[in-house]
C-alpha cells in the first residue's frame, strides 16, 4: 500500500485510516484510493465528458487504456491527483490480487455507478435532483461505503461488534448517506455555479434534517462497535460534519473546518478507544 500517496490526496483520512486494525487496514485504504481515483477522472473539467464516462465505464470493466490515462493524467490540476491517477494500474493490480477482492468490487462497481450518474445526469439537464434521484445517488457514492465497511469488519475481526450485522448495516448506509448530503449541502452554491444543482432550495431543510439523522446513526453504529480502533476511526467524521451542519445555511457559501478544530475533534474521540459511550 503507498501510504505516502494515501497521505498526499487525503490528510485526515490518511490520520484514522492508520490506526484501523490490521486486517481492515489496506482493504479500506485501496478502496478509497480506487474510488477517489475515479472520481478525479469524473471531474477533469478540462476533458470532454464522453471521454470521462469512457473512462469509467472502461474501469468498471476492469481495465483503462494507457492513451486515455496519460491524457487525463495530463488535465489534472493539483499534483496529488495526477500522480493518483497514473498510479491507477498499480492500483488495479493490487484490487486483483487482495483478499478483500470481492467485497471491493462491490463497494467500487457501486461508487462508478455513481459517478457515472453524475457525468450523465448532469450532461443531459440542468434541473436539480428530486428526492428519488438524491435517494439514489447518496446510496450509490457513500451509503454503499457504509456497508462496505460494516461487512468487511464483521467478516474480519472477531471483536467487532455483538450485534448482528444486519442490524447494523442500515446504520452504516444512514451514515454514509449522511456524510455525502453534508458535503452536498456545503457545496451546493459552488456545484450550482457550474451546472450541478444536487439540492435546490425547496429541498434544502429535508436534506439537512436527513443529514443530521443520517450522522446520529452513524454515532449510533460507533456506539455498537466494540473494536477501539474501528470506533475511533469514525467518530471524528460524524462530529465534523454535525459542526458543519450547524453553520450551513439556506443562503450561505462554502463551510470549513479548520485545521485546529479538526485536531480538537481527533483529540475529543480519543477515548473511544476504550469507551463505547463517546458522543
Amino acid at each position: 500500500m503507498d501510504w505516502k500517496l494515501l497521505r498526499a490526496v487525503s490528510r485526515s483520512f490518511f490520520l484514522t485510516i492508520r490506526l484501523l486494525p490490521r486486517p481492515v487496514r489496506e482493504p479500506i485504504a485501496l478502496g478509497y484510493l480506487l474510488a477517489r481515483a475515479s472520481d478525479c477522472i469524473a471531474d477533469t473539467s478540462g476533458a470532454e465528458i464522453e471521454r470521462r464516462v469512457e473512462a469509467l465505464q472502461q474501469l468498471r470493466r476492469g481495465d483503462i487504456a494507457p492513451h486515455a490515462l496519460a491524457a487525463l493524467v495530463e488535465r489534472q490540476a493539483n499534483p496529488a491527483e495526477a500522480e493518483l491517477v497514473r498510479s491507477l494500474p498499480g492500483l488495479l493490480e493490487a484490487f486483483e490480487a487482495s483478499s478483500a477482492r470481492e467485497r471491493l468490487d462491490w463497494v467500487w462497481g457501486h461508487i462508478l455507478r455513481g459517478q457515472l450518474f453524475d457525468l450523465t445526469r448532469f450532461a443531459s439537464s440542468s434541473e436539480p435532483l428530486n428526492g428519488a434521484e438524491i435517494d439514489e445517488y447518496t446510496y450509490l457514492v457513500a451509503g454503499s461505503v457504509g456497508e462496505f465497511w460494516t461487512r468487511l469488519c464483521a467478516e474480519l475481526l472477531g471483536d467487532f461488534s455483538r450485534r448482528p450485522v444486519e442490524a447494523l448495516v442500515p446504520l452504516g448506509i444512514a451514515y454514509g448517506r449522511g456524510l455525502q448530503l453534508v458535503n452536498m449541502l456545503r457545496d451546493r452554491r459552488a456545484d450550482a455555479a457550474i451546472g450541478r444543482e444536487y439540492v435546490s432550495d425547496a429541498l434544502f431543510a429535508e436534506a439537512k434534517r436527513r443529514a443530521r439523522a443520517g450522522l446520529e446513526s452513524g454515532m449510533e453504529w460507533v456506539s455498537a462497535v466494540d473494536n477501539g480502533r474501528v470506533r475511533f476511526a469514525c467518530v471524528p467524521p460524524a462530529r465534523i460534519g454535525l459542526e458543519m451542519l450547524d453553520r450551513i445555511e439556506v443562503d450561505s457559501g462554502p463551510v470549513k473546518i479548520s485545521r485546529q478544530a479538526v485536531r480538537r475533534v481527533m483529540a475529543g474521540a480519543i477515548p473511544a478507544l476504550w469507551s463505547r459511550g463517546v458522543r
